[in-house]
């Protein structure tokens, strides 16, 4: 008896998958199992199986999926049997290309994992593929060199880059919309000794929450926050490297002030979470929109609150300064490690300690960690591809300046004797919040250390 398959593209128009199959049996996996009509055609195709159907959860289906399209042969069966294999009505859709079937399969099972970034690289022989999963890096397959050659001109013909050009760096973006899933991805190509390394990051993630308390801020953080939400001018910093989710969080706080009867303009590079009501600027160096270009258009604009992606030079900190003592409320990023370096980062790009202490109202360091897995406690298993975490959740520093503070800012307070003024007043480190979250079983210390390193 001949192998069973079905494309591809049939399981993502019907909602099935093959589970398992002998020469007796077919186990098949249904989006919705209530669906008697399909089922009752595929028993119609297949009478010499006894199939069975069981439900399926969207996550399985799509790496099921995922693994089909990515197979280098798409029916799933050798070459010899797909040749002798009879045409069945339920499997007569014209085939994607190969290269249009590997892309698919990247896509939907970076979806499935919940990945942040696409990594294919080439190597000395194939290429590999790896995804950004809560922070790490987690190799998934590899591919051959050709097939690699044809996804990365696929990608370029996408981003509408040079499809031909290969020894030259290109950074683009695309955005697709399928029957099965909608992307939004920066893309980043560059020549190495083996091939291409391309970067995917995907953007717009609609699973992403946009809500202060679903970012997992402690209950005391969460006050702070809502002390900062009902200032109404002053400059607020959201502080951390890159990859701690600064631009979520201040996507949450925007969220969280938008009203009617308030104007908000962002400046942003990229623009990552589109939000309703609020006016979203993207950078554009190339027609010289830098983060200054667009500040000082945005003034007549007639704003309450402005946000500026990254603060990088002294040009667009002083602006950001200028727009907050003329009665703005603005939000900022920095790349500082904790709260009170945030001060003296700004005074070394060149602002006067004066001018900081007359406008910064608070600031907020973070860091991402990845949170213990549920479903094995940290030790391991396919819900977390092995890691022994599922998903990340914050930690925060807050600090809020108070007018004793500002005092001290602006006569020029040395950082080590900020730092222990904020000791000698009970203020919560990073550090502090990562024990807390330790404590209450939520991640664990090695992944405290590997995130923050040794306590200092």
């Amino acid at each position: 008896m001949t192998a069973i398959s079905l494309s591809p593209v049939f399981c993502a128009a019907n909602g099935i998958v093959i589970n398992s199959s002998d020469d007796k049996n077919i186990s098949l996996g249904m989006l919705h199992p209530e669906d008697t009509v399909l089922q009752a055609r595929i028993k119609k195709e297949y009478p010499q199986y006894q199939c069975g159907f069981t439900a399926i959860t969207t996550e399985e289906f799509n790496i099921k999926l995922s693994r089909l399209y990515g197979e280098e042969n798409p029916g799933g069966t050798p070459a010899a049997a797909n040749e002798d294999r009879r045409a069945s009505a339920i499997d007569k859709i014209a085939k994607d290309a190969p290269a249009v079937n590997t892309l698919n399969g990247i896509f939907l099972e970076a979806l499935a994992k919940n990945a942040s970034d696409i990594h294919i690289e080439a190597e000395k022989e194939n290429a590999q593929i790896r995804f950004r999963i809560d922070g790490m890096l987690v190799f998934i397959r590899t591919i051959t060199q050709e097939r690699a050659l044809e996804v990365s001109a696929r990608l370029k013909y996408l981003a509408r880059l040079n499809t031909i050009e290969n020894r030259r760096p290109q950074d683009g973006h695309l955005a697709l919309q399928t029957s099965d899933y909608s992307l939004d991805a920066r893309i980043s190509i560059i020549p190495a000794i083996w091939g291409e390394s391309i970067v995917l990051r995907l953007l717009n993630r609609s699973d992403v929450p946009l809500s202060v308390e679903a970012l997992g801020f402690s209950a005391g953080h969460q006050e702070h926050i809502k002390t900062i939400l009902s200032m109404t001018s002053g400059l607020i910093l959201v502080t951390g490297p890159t990859g701690s989710g600064k631009t979520t969080t201040l996507a949450a706080v925007l969220k969280e002030l938008h009203t009617s009867a308030i104007k908000i303009i962002s400046i942003e590079d990229p623009v990552e979470y589109r939000i309703d009501g609020i006016t979203q600027i993207q950078v554009n160096e190339e027609l010289s929109l830098t983060f200054d270009a667009a500040l000082r258009r945005i003034f007549r604009q007639d704003p309450d609150i402005i946000m500026v992606g990254e603060i990088r030079d002294i040009e667009t900190a002083e602006l950001a300064i200028r727009a907050a003592m003329t009665g703005h409320l603005v939000f900022a990023t920095l790349h500082t490690n904790n709260a009170s370096e945030s001060v003296f980062r700004l005074h070394n790009m060149g602002l006067p300690f004066y001018e900081i202490a007359a406008v910064l109202k608070a600031v907020i360091a973070q860091r991402l960690i990845r949170k213990r897995c549920t479903a094995c406690n940290a030790a391991g298993c396919p819900a977390c591809v092995g890691t022994g975490y599922s998903g990340r959740t914050v930690i925060a520093e807050i600090l809020l300046i108070t007018t004793t503070l500002a005092d001290s800012i602006s006569r020029g307070i040395l950082a080590e004797d900020m730092r222990h003024t904020l000791a000698q007043s009970g203020h919560r480190t990073l550090y502090d919040d990562a024990e807390e979250k330790v404590s209450r079983g939520i991640t664990t210390g090695k992944e405290v250390q590997r995130e923050l390193g040794a306590p200092q």
